[in-house]
C-alpha cells in the first residue's frame, strides 16, 4: 500500500509494522517521437516479476533487514520519520551516499545499461513510501522511492531502440495500471496522480525526429 497524505496520522496495524527497509532510486524519461509521447518503462525481470518499472539503480540501494522500530504503536508518519533518520545515519553519513553521490551513480548506471553517451537530471519528483508484504521473505517491508526526471539524453534513438529490457511507452495517465497486459509497479500510477510530478515531467519532455523501430 502506498502511504498517502491522508493516512499519515493513522496507526499502523500491529501485524503490518515492517521489519525490513528497502529503497529504489528511479529515473523517469518522458519522450516524444512522431505522434507518441510517454515515459519509458521496463520489464526488468519478465520471467519472475513480469511488471513494468521506471529505470532504477540496482547495485547501490539502501536495504536493512531485521529492523525494529523504536515506537511500539507507530503511525505511518512515524514509520517515515524513523526510516529517514536511519537512512541518513547509515546510508548518507556512515557510507557517504549523499544525494550528489546517489544521483551520479544513477546516471552512470543508466548510461552503462542503455549505451547512451550522456543523460542529465532535470528535476526531482516527490518521493513515495510504500508498505508491502514480501511473500518470499515473509515480512512487511517499507520502501522509499526517490524519483527524478531526465531532461536530456544524448543518442536518444539508442535509448528508444535498446534491447536490454522489454520496453513500453506509458502515457501520463494515472488511471492506467497495465500496458499490453503487463502490470505497472504500483508506485507509478500513484506518482502520475500528483499534479506537481506531471508538471515537472512535461517541463522536461525529450523529443526526437526519428521513429522508435
Amino acid at each position: 500500500m502506498i502511504i498517502t497524505k491522508d493516512i499519515l496520522d493513522e496507526k499502523v496495524p500491529k501485524d503490518m509494522i515492517p521489519t525490513r527497509l528497502d529503497s529504489a532510486l528511479n529515473l523517469y524519461t518522458f519522450v516524444s517521437f512522431y505522434d507518441q509521447s510517454g515515459i519509458l518503462v521496463y520489464n526488468i525481470n519478465p520471467d519472475t516479476w513480469n511488471c513494468l518499472y521506471s529505470f532504477y539503480e540496482l547495485n547501490h540501494k539502501f536495504t536493512l533487514d531485521d529492523y525494529t522500530f523504536s515506537i511500539e504503536s507507530p503511525t505511518y508518519r512515524d514509520l517515515i520519520d524513523e526510516y529517514q533518520k536511519v537512512y541518513s545515519r547509515i546510508y548518507e553519513v556512515e557510507k557517504g551516499n549523499v544525494k550528489e553521490v546517489r544521483t551520479n551513480i544513477l546516471l552512470k548506471e543508466y548510461q552503462k545499461t542503455f549505451g547512451v553517451e550522456e543523460v542529465h537530471i532535470g528535476d526531482e519528483l516527490l518521493p513515495i513510501y510504500e508498505l508491502k508484504y514480501s511473500k518470499s521473505r515473509n515480512v512487511w517491508t517499507l520502501y522509499y522511492f526517490e524519483n527524478y526526471v531526465a531532461n536530456s539524453v544524448t543518442s536518444l534513438d539508442t535509448l528508444l531502440n535498446q534491447d536490454v529490457y522489454p520496453q513500453k511507452l506509458l502515457p501520463l495517465d494515472a488511471s492506467i495500471e497495465s500496458v499490453d497486459g503487463i502490470p505497472l509497479a504500483s508506485n507509478i500510477p500513484y506518482l502520475l496522480s500528483i499534479d506537481s510530478n506531471i508538471k515537472k515531467l512535461r517541463n522536461h519532455l525529450i523529443t526526437t525526429d526519428r521513429s522508435h523501430s
